[in-house]
């Protein structure tokens, strides 16, 4: 079996979960290239997923000379020193988790940028994103940085692999809570803030995402199989 056929397989099994959990309401399957080759971000496009995510600038830069098929985002930490070139590159920036970098963001843009505030669910020093708890102070003013079109939210998790039944259902709880964020933001009607998307699930636990709620998945491994190094 080819790589772009055994891609194919997975995404279809990835695809027929989602409808099977969440059927007719259109999730959204986000590839995530990070470390993968061009070919096989198109294997995974070809065979259904919607968008793509690359975690890193540069490798977004060399990877996409000719933009893809279907929307670019970046969904790993954006260094403000990387701002100016993610502006061409991506049609989404699903990391913003300070004013800074949204700052610097709305200086360089000209028209307008779609944008995802980026949610750090467990309130981990190891991860980037902004707790929970100061979502909705930022989004009040977020009308401050005018090029900037806050399309919704995404959220990082603690880790799924190799969890015991309680941190299990810790993680299930946090995205339930993520969801009713999202919603009550969402609410809000804020005219530079629709918050049509919400972005959890990776591999190991995009099955509970999609029960929270969200509208993309973002997978990698379950699509491209384990890295090899």
């Amino acid at each position: 079996m080819s790589m772009a056929q055994e891609i194919a397989e997975r995404v279809q099994h990835v695809l027929a979960q989602i409808e099977a959990i969440r059927p007719g309401e259109g999730v959204k399957l986000m590839a995530v290239t990070k470390m993968r080759t061009r070919e096989e971000a198109l294997a995974a496009v070809a065979a259904g997923a919607q968008l793509i995510g690359e975690n890193k600038v540069q490798e977004a830069k060399d990877k996409w000379h000719e933009k893809p098929p279907v929307p670019l985002h970046l969904i790993g930490h954006l260094q403000t020193n990387k701002v100016k070139y993610t502006i061409d590159l991506f049609d989404s920036v699903d990391s913003i988790d300070s004013e800074k970098v949204a700052e610097a963001l709305n200086q360089r843009v000209t028209d307008r940028l779609a944008v995802m505030l980026e949610i750090n669910a467990g309130q981990e020093a190891s991860k980037t994103g902004m707790f929970p708890q100061h979502v909705r102070a930022f989004l009040e003013q977020a009308h401050r940085w005018p090029h900037l079109q806050f399309i919704g939210m995404m959220a990082l998790f603690p880790s799924a692999v190799g969890t015991t039944l309680d941190e299990k259902k810790k993680i299930r709880a946090l995205m339930k809570e993520t969801g009713e964020l999202w919603r009550t933001c969402r609410e809000e009607r804020f005219p530079w803030a629709p918050l049509d998307e919400l972005s959890m699930g990776m591999t190991d636990d995009y099955e509970w995402a999609l029960e929270a709620g969200t509208t993309i998945v973002r997978l990698g491994t379950a699509l491209f199989g384990p890295r090899t190094y």
